[in-house]
């Protein structure tokens, strides 16, 4: 399961890494969303994700010492996966006002600063 797991993390970054280096401000939101989420799973992994932990409520017969999973993961996976939500929407709403001010969502074709365009307007 680990190697699986690490091939998909190895093509959500791949995939991330595409999209980041394509000339479109809402692809490099998509792809650092997909580094999100392949971080995220890299955390589930380390922390030791297994189909034989259980909870420690489950069996008292069992010596659950050694099944017992670190409930501190998946604390910090979710906390990721809010942060993550929460910084999309706001790069998301970020291009669009982009959008609509200048026409275009390719940062080569965005203007490198506001004052310099406006002056040139001004004159």
């Amino acid at each position: 399961m680990e190697l699986s797991m690490a091939i998909v993390i190895g093509v959500l970054f791949a995939g991330g890494t595409y999209l980041i280096l394509r000339p479109s401000l809402i692809r490099v939101v998509m792809g650092l969303a997909l580094y999100s989420n392949a971080a995220n799973l890299v955390m589930i992994v380390c922390g030791g994700y297994s189909p034989h932990k259980v909870a420690p409520f489950v069996d008292e017969n069992m010596d659950c010492a050694l099944l017992l999973m670190d409930p501190l993961p998946p604390d910090f996976i979710l906390t990721a996966i809010v942060i993550s939500f929460a910084v999309s929407a706001l790069f998301l709403t970020t291009c669009y006002r982009v959008y609509l001010d200048h026409g275009t969502d390719d940062p080569e074709q965005l203007p490198v600063n506001d004052l310099e365009e406006e002056s040139d307007s001004v004159v």
